[in-house]
């Protein structure tokens, strides 16, 4: 897995997820917890071989442990306030799915060994967290792995990864923008769900 695949890829406690074996606990109490509940799912997930496996085995994991309408917003924050409410919908939906899916295909193959310990850190002035780790890759260095997480009423939930340095947010932040530049909302929701289509037949 390269760093641009995984930046590429790269609702609330209480629930439950199915695996090979069993339901497993989505614990999302606190910023380690939600790292764990993650990292634990992906490796669970990879067991399935068909990617529509994968995706449905993930979905409500990525859903508990992603802030996705926040992550969504942010990335199109200029414009956000000029959307009506179905067009906010739709984008969050084809975004729901493509974040799904990245998590599918990226990770078809990770090993019960990948992460590395978790090092959270103290909260910052505004209440936000970061949790470090890292994904070892065969015969390359590792990938260091920043999450953000920031709390609501309910859990605590990622809003950002930063692979080697370079911020997931911030790489959405500047596609979407230029799609929507060029295509307005419509084109965005578009090339979101043909980035879907693309990863699911990969």
């Amino acid at each position: 897995m390269n760093r641009r695949s995984f930046l590429l890829g790269c609702a609330a406690a209480g629930a439950f997820i199915a695996f090979e074996g069993g339901a497993a606990e989505i614990s999302t109490d606190s910023p380690a917890a939600t790292i764990t509940t993650l990292q634990a799912g992906l490796i669970a997930a990879a067991a399935k071989p068909a990617i529509a496996e994968r995706y449905r085995a993930l979905e409500p994991l990525i859903v508990a442990t992603h802030d996705l309408p926040y992550i969504a917003e942010f990335a199109l924050r200029r414009q956000w306030a000029s959307l009506t409410e179905e067009q906010r919908q739709r984008l969050g939906a084809a975004f729901q799915r493509l974040s799904v899916m990245t998590y599918a295909a990226r990770f078809g193959n990770v090993a019960a060994d990948a992460f590395r310990a978790l090092e959270a850190g103290e909260p910052d002035a505004s209440g936000r967290v970061q949790v470090a780790t890292a994904i070892k890759r065969g015969g390359q260095a590792d990938v260091s792995l920043e999450y953000l997480l920031q709390q609501d009423e309910q859990s605590w939930r990622i809003i950002n990864i930063i692979a080697d340095g370079v911020s997931d947010l911030a790489l959405k932040r500047a596609e979407y923008q230029r799609v929507f530049a060029s295509g307005g909302i419509d084109g965005l929701i578009a090339e979101l769900e043909q980035q879907t289509a693309r990863l699911e037949r990969d």
